[in-house]
């Protein structure tokens, strides 16, 4: 999995620098002046099963956006939660009087995330930025987490229809894990965001921030949502987006242990897994 995460980012890492190297060339180009002010997203996605499988799953996704002539303003809050059936249903009692059971619903995944951020123009392409992040992820046994963050970005391409920026900085965490407790260390981070359109109605959006700790080396973080949109009007659209975490070293379980026997023998603490997907489609309301 880790070697296929490396290949997918060796791959988007080069459609980047593909889009930054034609970026001054195509700014030539006359653009259409940035809107001031507000303006705000909305993502809903919800897809319910019943009868012979049992699952929902509800995303909901926030993006506002307030900018002024040099600076702006940008908050991303989100919940997903997704939920199936424990089991396949079974029958308890004798062949000829006998009840059927039907299996309750189990959590699969929980995440609840905040983003703010602001960004202040110091030059047409450079810029300085401030971050708060606050996340919550149960079943990635991630009870909080608060990142502050701070550095310098350069925008390489804006305008009301394509962005392409990449930031660097550093930040400090704050997390509490269900097994190992609280931890805290400062470390460093490196983002891009791009979005270009793709057809007179559609377009690409492309997000990665990745999060290191000066403390511990390979405990490297990801961020990275990507998504295509199309248009039905000016205010809906629909968009199908493609969310990856990635955690190096990711948190700690206990798990039962057992002898070959099936007798418990103890527990044992394993780590969770390194990444976690999450496809979602949805319709977006913007105003």
């Amino acid at each position: 999995m880790h070697r296929i995460a490396m290949n997918r980012g060796i791959g988007l890492l080069a459609l980047v620098g593909a889009i930054a190297w034609a970026a001054p060339a195509s700014a030539q180009a006359p653009a259409a002046p940035l809107k001031l002010g507000p303006s705000n997203s909305t993502d809903l996605g919800l897809v319910v099963a019943t009868g012979n499988s049992r699952s929902t799953s509800v995303g909901l996704r926030n993006v506002y956006l307030y900018r002024w002539s040099n600076a702006e303003l940008r908050w991303e809050g989100g919940w997903l939660r997704v939920a199936s059936r424990n089991g396949d249903r079974y029958a308890v009692g004798t062949p000829g009087d006998f009840e059927i059971v039907e299996p309750g619903t189990s959590l699969d995944s929980q995440r609840l995330f905040s983003k703010l951020r602001y960004q202040h123009q110091l030059s047409p392409r450079t810029d300085w930025f401030g971050n708060f992040d606050a996340v919550r992820d149960e079943p990635a046994n991630l009870l909080r987490q608060f990142v502050l963050a701070g550095g310098l970005g350069t925008t390489w391409r804006k305008t009301d229809t394509a962005v392409f920026r990449t930031a660097y900085g550093v930040t400090y965490t704050d997390e509490n894990l269900a097994v190992e407790g609280d931890n805290r260390f400062a470390g460093y981070r490196l983002y891009y965001g791009l979005k270009a359109p793709v057809a007179k109605s559609s377009t690409f959006e492309s997000e990665l921030t990745a999060d290191g700790s000066f403390d511990t080396g390979n405990d490297i973080r990801s961020d990275w949502l990507n998504s295509i949109g199309v248009a039905m009007n000016s205010k809906l659209a629909l968009k199908t987006s493609v969310r990856l975490l990635f955690r190096n070293l990711p948190a700690l379980q206990i798990l039962q242990l057992q002898s070959p026997a099936a007798n418990p023998v103890g527990t044992v603490e394993v780590p969770k897994d390194k990444v976690d997907t999450n496809i979602t489609t949805s319709l977006v309301i913007t105003f």
